[in-house]
């Protein structure tokens, strides 16, 4: 792909190489570990015109969502429950939503925040590609068209509950390889008093904190303020909001309006200010990211490297698909790993893709008398530290980048 998604400018610049990755997300089942699995380059483009960074290899959607089971689930942990019952609260208030309002979201997953607004007397309806999520969404009560974000699912949407009063897509709008065609159409179906909102992570917090496993497949787009801002002007959608908060290390909820009236011109102006002046669009930031990230990784396996040569049984925690793009950075398999743990019932019993790694319940780090356990899922690392210590007080964990064992 060597044109802007956003803007269509042709003058793009390969700013990050990360090597060749499978699809971070897919995780396998026993059988499909003795078959060939695809690797794609993963490399980032940036935007010289409107700032946009995106990847630079697309992999077909059916691909990432229809073919092989998708295994993350909005429900799969208390501060992930916990952050969308914020979610939920803040975005009715802001949008002052009323019984029977129409709510759409996109990527709705297993339907936990639909759950929450429809608790709010909303009518809710959900749409997601994986046919594994809408089983979990109908489970919860949740109606969701199985298919892709566009007009023929926005127009299915509107016939059920009419225009809405809200269409959202959290983590996922940086899914979206169409993304004009997808922002248009979602233009027309909102109401004149209608607000479009995504949630992503910044683009700032992932280059400024060097999350570099915030880039895989599945996150074809990383968005900054400037890109957004573009991206909506172009559609007759103006941002009346920002929220930074601190979810999967740094993401901004953004509200857009059709009122032009609404658009907060000092509010948008401020953040792009901040993201030129941290050097967010210059070429040199990436290449300083790029050296921070490989410096981390050696320092990183000469620790694994050290540990496994004194005996030492060292488990991976959290089958995260930010942890899947690590190990396979940093080439951790079976000869280092032992094992990867986690406690969602959609990931227990398979396998992490690159790695093959197992994937067995929190519980075995002390039915393994696991020594070492390595935090992948740095997101709720201190969550999990505190967890983790409760199963096996004996066990010393590593945080990547970090020098010390905790």
């Amino acid at each position: 792909m060597h044109d802007c998604i956003v803007c269509g400018n042709k003058t793009l610049s390969k700013v990050i190489e990360l090597g060749f990755h499978p699809i971070a997300d897919t995780f396998l089942k026993k059988e499909q570990i003795f078959k060939p699995q695809k690797l794609y380059p993963l490399n980032c483009l940036l935007c010289r015109k409107c700032g946009h960074l995106q990847n630079e290899y697309i992999v077909p959607p059916e691909e990432r969502y229809v073919e092989n089971e998708y295994s993350y689930t909005a429900s799969n942990s208390q501060i992930s429950r916990a952050h969308w019952q914020e979610y939920c609260d803040t975005v009715s208030k802001y949008i002052n939503l009323t019984p029977q309002d129409h709510i759409i979201e996109f990527g709705s997953n297993d339907g936990l925040l639909l759950e929450y607004f429809t608790k709010k007397d909303a009518k809710a309806t959900g749409i997601d590609p994986s046919p594994a999520m809408t089983k979990l969404a109908a489970q919860r009560g949740v109606y969701t068209i199985n298919s892709f974000f566009g007009k023929a699912a926005l127009e299915n949407a509107v016939k059920r509950g009419g225009k809405a009063k809200l269409i959202c897509g959290n983590n996922v709008f940086n899914h979206i390889f169409n993304l004009n065609e997808s922002t248009a159409e979602a233009g027309h179906a909102l109401r004149p008093d209608g607000y479009f909102i995504f949630e992503s992570p910044y683009l700032k917090d992932t280059i400024e904190n060097y999350l570099f496993d915030m880039i895989y497949h599945e996150h074809i787009s990383y968005f900054s303020v400037k890109s957004a801002d573009y991206l909506f002007k172009k559609h007759g959608l103006y941002i009346a909001n920002i929220e930074h908060n601190k979810y999967h290390g740094g993401c901004i909820r953004v509200y857009a309006q059709k009122n032009p009236a609404l658009y907060n011109k000092k509010l948008v102006t401020q953040y792009i200010r901040d993201e030129q002046a941290s050097g967010l669009f210059s070429i040199i930031t990436y290449k300083k990211f790029m050296a921070k990230i490989a410096k981390d990784k050696f320092a990183t396996l000469n620790q694994i490297y050290a540990l496994k040569k004194q005996g030492k049984k060292i488990a991976a925690i959290g089958a995260a698909t930010k942890g899947n793009t690590l190990m396979n950075y940093y080439k951790l398999d079976s000869q280092t790993i032992d094992f990867v743990t986690d406690t969602s019932p959609q990931k227990i019993g398979k396998y992490t893709p690159g790695s093959y790694l197992p994937i067995l319940h929190d519980r075995r780090l002390a039915a393994e008398k696991v020594d070492v356990g390595l935090i992948v899922s740095w997101n709720i690392g201190q969550f999990l530290a505190k967890k983790i210590k409760k199963i096996n007080k004996n066990i010393r964990l590593i945080v990547p980048g970090e020098k010390k064992l905790l």
